[in-house]
């Protein structure tokens, strides 16, 4: 005959459920962390080309001209980068905009703004010289493809600015603004 057992049934430890899901959390934790991007894009700046243009304009139409004025003469520096923008997410990425801050050896910070498509085209009438140097303009309006890498020019416009000036500057950055995403900066060599 069995033992006659008129008590509660011995139950197990709970430390053995409680590891299980404990290494179970921590193998989804990890990689989640491991599968999951750091970075929206990887970016970098492998080229940058110059154009100064000096522009001299005499008196306007309708106004006196006094003997001897020179009219009146303007600096300005346009800089082309060329981006590589590698996108890290499974999805693709907008750009909303791309700026520019340019900081001068005395902490002044000038800042610039990408022109958009139709300015550009404005810009390359008004001086033919940037054609060449415009190759592949990056388009705002296109997205960058999911798990892809884009390559493009961006024009940037720094008045009063010089070639002497462009060399003597502290530091430039390109600051790349996404519409879902936080915005990412670079340093312009």
């Amino acid at each position: 005959m069995s033992d006659l057992n008129l008590g509660p049934p011995q139950q197990s430890s709970p430390l053995k459920s409680i590891l299980i899901a404990i290494i179970i959390l921590a193998a989804v934790a990890a990689a989640v962390f491991y599968f999951t991007p750091r970075k929206t894009a990887e970016l970098s700046v492998p080229k940058v080309q110059l154009y100064a243009a000096h522009t001299t304009t005499a008196a306007q139409r309708g106004s006196f001209n006094l003997v001897g004025s020179l009219g009146e003469s303007e600096n300005d520096l346009y800089v082309v980068a060329t981006v590589n923008i590698k996108n890290n997410l499974p999805i693709p990425i907008y750009l909303d905009n791309i700026t520019a801050t340019y900081t001068t050896p005395q902490d002044t910070v000038l800042e610039a703004r990408a022109p958009s498509a139709t300015d550009l085209a404005r810009l390359e009438e008004i001086f033919p010289a940037l054609t060449p140097l415009m190759t592949m303009p990056l388009s705002l309006s296109e997205g960058i493809p999911a798990k892809s890498t884009v390559q493009g020019t961006v024009l940037l416009h720094f008045p009063g600015l010089t070639d002497q000036t462009w060399k003597e500057r502290k530091s430039t950055t390109l600051t790349f603004n996404y519409i879902h995403q936080t915005p990412q900066t670079v340093p312009i060599p």
